[in-house]
């Protein structure tokens, strides 16, 4: 008969089966495991079978093949194992709906004689911590295609506005944020996303990668406590948690940040002729000053570049 993994094989795990509450949520945990995957899921979905009908627990298609592919999945959360009757059973759905493959799920593990009779067919037969061990490796791809996305809008703005050094692009990039009054807002969200985009970086590198992991929120986050050195950190307890808040904070700083783009551009194009003219007057101005020193950087050691911009900064502020 074939076993549960063990509490020493599942502690790495995305969810160990002790946190199954019932059949429901063993069902609807399988089926969010291949929507996070990309997956077309319908749980439950009555199949059309040579001769009637019947309801399976999990019906998923991968739609990224030239040629449909279709697995059903039953899910059983008994305080038994499943005999090799279930088996049998999943073969004559499979066979009346055309499915592809077919897998059990158990909690309890197989009674002695299932593993034999899906030996020869397309039926595997998992523990709810192997079909995550199956899987993982795709779900954990996946989560990182769905966050390649953010990670490149958040690279994007910043690159518009600062460049390596956190110094800021000529000032026509952020022209109007001087105007308005919102460029200290704007470059505090500069450094909320390039710290966003430290923790991307830095984040798991597999599906089993066990936690905690530490990562440090913005100032103010009520989930924060203060780290030895006294900077904001939050603890998460595993990868899946991880990918939940990067995404979170991801998004939320590329939203703000687009807020506040739009509301700056609204309220600039809402002064006077005159004001907007000469707002971009002493854009130039500026830029006559500053476009000598920055055309010396790539002849200067960064340190001397920084110094000279911060002396520019100093007399713009002085002036």
């Amino acid at each position: 008969m074939t076993e549960p993994a063990s509490d020493e094989d599942t502690h790495a795990m995305l969810i160990p089966t002790s946190e199954i509450r019932n059949w429901k949520d063993l069902q609807d945990r399988v089926a969010n495991l291949f929507r996070d995957m990309g997956y077309e899921v319908s749980s439950p979905l009555t199949v059309e079978l040579v001769r009637g009908k019947k309801e399976v627990d999990v019906h998923v298609v991968d739609p990224r093949t030239s040629v449909p592919h279709v697995i059903i999945i039953e899910c059983k959360h008994w305080k038994s194992r499943v005999p090799q009757e279930t088996v049998h059973s999943m073969q004559t759905v499979m066979e009346g709906c055309g499915a592809n493959t077919g897998i059990i799920v158990s909690s309890k593990g197989f009674q002695k004689g299932a593993p034999e009779a899906a030996a020869k067919s397309n039926i595997q037969l998992m523990t709810w911590e192997a079909l995550q061990k199956a899987y993982g490796h795709e779900w954990f791809l996946r989560q990182r295609e769905k966050l390649a996305p953010l990670q490149k809008a958040l690279l994007q703005t910043d690159g518009l506005y600062l460049d390596q050094w956190e110094t800021p692009k000529t000032i026509f990039n952020w022209m109007q944020f001087n105007r308005m009054g919102t460029a200290k807002a704007l470059f505090d969200l500069l450094a909320e996303g390039r710290q966003v985009t430290l923790e991307i970086m830095g984040g798991p590198k597999s599906y089993d990668e066990p936690g905690p992991f530490y990562v440090s929120p913005p100032e103010g986050n009520p989930d924060a406590v203060r780290d030895s050195f006294g900077r904001p950190s939050r603890e998460l307890g595993d990868v899946r948690a991880w990918f939940a808040w990067i995404n979170s904070s991801a998004q939320a700083v590329i939203d703000r940040t687009e807020d506040l783009l739009r509301s700056t551009s609204d309220a600039f194009d809402a002064l006077p002729g005159a004001d907007q003219d000469a707002a971009f007057k002493s854009a130039l101005a500026q830029m006559r000053t500053e476009m000598p020193v920055r055309l010396l950087e790539e002849h200067l050691e960064p340190e001397e570049y920084q110094r000279m911009l911060g002396l520019l900064e100093n007399r713009k502020q002085a002036g």
